[in-house]
């Protein structure tokens, strides 16, 4: 969730005027994301176009420093793999996929009209076998792709030091007379030791990666959620938010469904475009502890040292609440399932 930033509307409307040669007519505020500030543009010609913009903070500088990769993957799989399914950034009329206005990184995305994939669409079989062959079109097109600058994953915790300065706050400032620090010690203290111990684990599993042999790499998506999954009107569906696009194993996209419903039918779906008989366990366990610790992270960290407002710190303490105190203390019994039926991918 994101509060829409002070920006001079008439400035911007001339800035993509200038570089992209679209009159814009109006800008709707789309009030989602973490990384970005979102609109909706409608063109002077009633076409409607998707802008986001990038300011450098925390949570983006690793994201804008490879977004011309990303930008250049998104484009290359829709307009020259003909991937329809992926949305791609408009090129400005002197054919560059991004701009610079004032601090912000902008780029203007195709528009799909269509809605995000709800938890029950997500769950259906027909959306598993969708995704599932969607996700290997695009992973299959990886040889074909020009890959001038390749950014891949890194064994790495990243967000290591935000987590350990944020437990310490937890565990040490105990007079605050700020509510909402009060309410997320609270929260997170009994946590604790699962935390840190998940945290032990998880850079166990990196070492250990890190010493295999070479990975086969693919283009991944390495988010595609229900939440960046749109579903248009013929129930066709659309990955979009491609900012963090990578060189990765394959497991990077496909691990979010190893334990959802119709799992035999997403791997049949995805097998009959690429066939691929072996998984990496420990990839799937790295991913699944690097995800809940680092998006425990982004929220603890904010509201302990950075939210300015209490709309935003009402939608972290909602993810805290959904997302990652139910699964903190069933981390082991997660991975377990998530091991369990990634060997499903070899027997199927």
């Amino acid at each position: 969730m994101r509060n829409e930033p002070k920006v001079n509307r008439k400035n911007l409307k001339n800035h993509i005027s200038e570089k992209y040669g679209i009159e814009v007519m109006k800008f709707t505020f789309v009030p989602i994301g973490e990384f970005a500030y979102s609109y909706v543009l409608k063109a002077n010609d009633e076409k409607e176009y998707f802008l986001k913009m990038y300011e450098s903070n925390r949570l983006t500088d690793s994201k804008l420093h490879s977004l011309d990769f990303s930008l250049s993957i998104a484009y290359q799989l829709n307009q020259d793999r003909e991937i329809s399914q992926v949305i791609y950034p408009i090129k400005t009329e002197k054919g560059l996929l991004k701009t610079k206005y004032d601090n912000l990184a902008i780029v203007i995305w195709s528009f799909i009209d269509g809605d995000i994939v709800s938890e029950k669409q997500s769950r259906t079989k027909d959306f598993m076998i969708e995704l599932g062959g969607l996700l290997a079109r695009i992973h299959q097109a990886t040889n074909s792709l020009n890959l001038n600058e390749e950014k891949t994953l890194v064994f790495e915790i990243g967000f290591k030091n935000d987590l350990l300065t944020s437990l310490k706050e937890a565990t040490e400032c105990v007079t605050s007379t700020d509510k909402n620090h009060n309410k997320l010690q609270k929260m997170i203290k009994p946590q604790m030791d699962n935390i840190l111990q998940s945290l032990i684990y998880l850079e166990e599993l990196a070492e250990r990666l890190k010493k295999e042999d070479k990975l086969d790499l693919v283009v991944c998506h390495t988010d595609p959620i229900r939440h960046n999954i749109l579903v248009n009107e013929n129930g066709m569906i659309y990955l979009v938010d491609w900012d963090g696009a990578i060189l990765a194993p394959f497991e990077q996209d496909i691990w979010f469904y190893l334990n959802e419903n119709y799992l035999e039918d997403f791997i049949i779906s995805y097998k009959q475009i690429r066939k691929i008989d072996k998984i990496n366990e420990d990839f799937i366990a790295f991913l699944f502890y690097k995800r809940t610790l680092e998006d425990l992270t982004d929220w603890i960290y904010r509201i302990f040292f950075e939210e300015m407002t209490q709309e935003q710190i009402k939608s972290d303490f909602e993810g805290l609440e959904e997302d990652s105190l139910p699964v903190l203390p069933n981390m082991k019994e997660i991975e377990e399932k998530l091991r369990k039926n990634a060997r499903k991918w070899v027997e199927i």
